[in-house]
């Protein structure tokens, strides 16, 4: 009986052996095999080991893989995410500026066109002919567009942005026609012509006689 406890005391030793020589395996790992992760030495996860015990027992255990994965810091986390979201500003802010430079002229009819020319007109009581006229020497009637001259005027209207701003009133989009017109109906009327003073408000809309004179000829052979 002695001699049988015996031999269970040293299975359980050689358990304790083990146990630990498997925890030292873990703290020490082997060479790495990648980047992100190492494996133990001493086999493949699976693969199985053999202690012989003396008088005929034996003790068998299976070596496990164990994956050391780096973690992630604070400082790394929000380096990442502040990343991600000026990345994402960029992708936003690139699809918008891109179309509206690349827009090309939409396709308005003559009768929807003077509709809106009507519309802005009888907000800021001016003659709608004069904003026709405007925007056929400007642009030749574009619709949508974010068509640029070399002063840096834009848009259907060729208003500077500064002055678009200024005189927005039904929108914030200096490429669309609607609020172009808008802006200048509400620029026209401001410089006079809601008085009938149709040479002051196109000489302030464009410091030149020659385009005052070139718009109330348009405007009056409508």
């Amino acid at each position: 009986m002695k001699k049988y406890l015996n031999r269970i005391n040293y299975i359980i030793y050689l358990t304790y052996i083990f146990y630990f020589a498997a925890v030292l395996a873990m703290v020490f790992p082997g060479e790495a095999k990648s980047a992100n992760e190492q494996i133990l030495d001493g086999g493949k996860s699976g693969d199985s080991i053999k202690i012989v015990l003396k008088e005929g027992f034996k003790l068998e255990g299976v070596i496990p893989q164990v994956k050391i994965v780096p973690g992630e810091s604070e400082l790394e986390k929000r380096e990442r995410e502040k990343a991600s979201k000026e990345r994402l500003k960029e992708i936003q802010q690139r699809e918008e500026i891109i179309p509206r430079e690349n827009r090309s002229y939409s396709d308005f009819s003559l009768d929807s066109l003077r509709d809106l020319y009507k519309r802005a007109a009888a907000k800021f009581g001016i003659d709608w002919r004069l904003i026709e006229a405007v925007h056929q020497v400007e642009t030749g009637k574009s619709g949508d567009t974010c068509k640029r001259n070399p002063s840096g005027a834009t848009g259907p209207m060729q208003f500077m942005p500064s002055t678009f701003r200024t005189y927005a009133n039904e929108g914030s989009d200096i490429c669309s026609v609607s609020d172009s017109v808008f802006a200048a109906a509400n620029l026209l009327a401001k410089s006079g012509a809601d008085r009938g003073d149709i040479d002051a408000a196109l000489y302030n809309y464009n410091h030149s006689r020659i385009y005052v004179e070139k718009v109330k000829e348009i405007m009056n052979g409508i």
